[in-house]
């Protein structure tokens, strides 16, 4: 758990493979069931979390979560063109299962989208093996968490 506030829980997970993705996000339903929503937050930043190879099973190891953002995927220019993730193809496959799923390219648009929908009860788990661009300590702030103190 990265931390709480306005009675949503924000929680990290190394995000890298569709398994991974899976688990993480049935524990997490498993572990508190009657909760409010479980949003995921996904970055595909890994190599294999930026190709397409996995891009089908990615959509389905998100079947477990109410609601999905994906982000821009971090440095594309690194996989061959032809063999890169599709943002746009994931989220429209989630939700042609009927899943919200949506593509919000930047952090802050992803801070500010959630910092609206968010309510009481919610959890978020932010999905990447990286950084993110401060999403965690963003968000936390987004919703009035105190700030960390330095040490």
């Amino acid at each position: 758990m990265k931390g709480q506030a306005r009675g949503v829980v924000v929680y990290d997970d190394f995000a890298h493979h569709p398994t991974a993705v899976r688990e993480t996000l049935q524990a997490l339903r498993a572990a508190a069931p009657a909760v409010g929503r479980l949003l995921a937050v996904f970055e595909p930043r890994s190599y294999t979390s930026r190709t397409r190879i996995f891009q089908d099973d990615f959509a389905r190891a998100f079947q477990a979560a109410d609601a999905v953002i994906v982000a821009a995927a971090h440095l594309p220019g690194k996989v061959p063109e032809g063999e890169r993730l599709s943002e746009g193809d994931l989220v429209a496959a989630m939700a042609g299962r009927g899943q919200d799923a949506r593509f919000i390219a930047r952090v802050d648009e992803i801070v500010a989208h959630l910092a609206r929908e968010l309510r009481e009860g919610d959890r978020v788990v932010i999905l990447s093996n990286g950084g993110f661009g401060g999403i965690h300590a963003k968000l936390l702030a987004a919703l009035g968490a105190p700030a960390p103190v330095a040490r």
